[in-house]
């Protein structure tokens, strides 16, 4: 199970630095990226299974597109995507694994 999940996390990594350099670093790939982001979020938020650092990354990314830096506002957002990703992965994980973590 920890080999699943480790491929999971390698093949979710890797897509995020695929994505990075093909997505263009302006304002409408800024927000196609934190559109994108936020959806991903949503989604594990109904999993019940947020990172704290989601929504840190989401506010830097704003902070930076704010400031004219689309480049690194790309970067961020995706890197809050993927951190709701993951989230997402592990509430699943959780989910069919959760009676074996129960003393008996």
């Amino acid at each position: 199970m920890r080999h699943k999940l480790s491929i999971l996390v390698f093949t979710l990594l890797a897509n995020l630095m695929l994505q990075t350099d093909v997505m263009a670093a302006d304002e409408a790939g800024y927000q196609a990226a934190l559109t994108k982001a936020q959806e991903t979020l949503r989604d594990a938020e109904g999993k019940v299974q947020l990172w704290t650092t989601s929504e840190v990354l989401l506010a830097d990314a704003e902070t930076a597109a704010a400031s004219g830096d689309f480049e690194l506002a790309v970067k961020l957002a995706n890197e809050a995507g993927l951190h709701a990703e993951l989230a997402a992965a592990t509430a699943e994980r959780e989910k069919k694994v959760w009676q074996k973590s129960v003393p008996k």
